[in-house]
């Protein structure tokens, strides 16, 4: 019976770590998400599901932290109590060790969509001097942070033809520099779906 009673700190500890990084996975995900799918090469509709989950992100975070509390709570009160030959399982070194990388993972995973953000280049491809070039802006809808930005960036930069592409959230549209000769317009629209998100021409506007 006290075999059961030391485990069971241990186990409320793991149960709680292992709920704070699944909570921040989903936290990110909306964001990071999109991001990650495109710079691997892989698209499709099924992309733009992950950024529907972006309204629940605090929900997410909050529980993350939650429970990572939880976890460190349930820690430190173990290792105020009485040591005891009985206890099984991890040594408290080891816990402890687990616990802090869990920790980091954890706030690395709430950190990265606003770590994108400011860590987001401008997207500038090659300087190709070629004719006809076209600019157009793009009305993109789906994004809702950086990472998602930064996302339709990488898919039009992968596109043949694209000299430059610019992509702001307010408002939320991208500016495309492209040789007419190489792609098109439609072309450009599809790459970006390809990423999650919808887009359109804005009012006609190109040059």
């Amino acid at each position: 019976m006290s075999m059961n009673r030391a485990e069971k700190p241990d186990r409320i500890a793991r149960s709680s770590l292992l709920a704070a990084v699944g909570a921040g996975v989903l936290a990110s995900i909306c964001c990071v998400g999109p991001l990650a799918a495109v710079a691997v090469g892989v698209g499709g509709a099924w992309v733009s599901r992950l950024s529907a989950l972006e309204p629940y992100r605090p929900f997410f975070v909050a529980l993350a932290l939650g429970a990572l509390g939880l976890a460190w709570y349930r820690e430190v009160r173990r290792s105020r109590g009485p040591d005891c030959d009985c206890e099984t399982g991890l040594r408290p070194k080891t816990r402890r060790a687990l616990l802090g990388l869990g920790t980091v993972l954890v706030l690395g995973l709430l950190a990265a969509p606003s770590l994108i953000g400011r860590t987001h280049t401008p997207a500038v491809a090659q300087q190709i001097r070629s004719e006809p070039v076209r600019e157009v802006v793009l009305e993109v809808q789906g994004m809702t942070c950086e990472a998602c930005s930064q996302a339709v960036v990488y898919a039009l930069r992968r596109v043949e033809g694209v000299q430059a592409a610019e992509v702001t959230l307010e408002p939320p549209e991208a500016r495309v520099r492209f040789d007419a000769a190489k792609v098109s317009v439609a072309q450009l629209i599809e790459a970006i779906r390809s990423a999650g998100f919808d887009a359109k021409l804005k009012n006609g506007v190109g040059s």
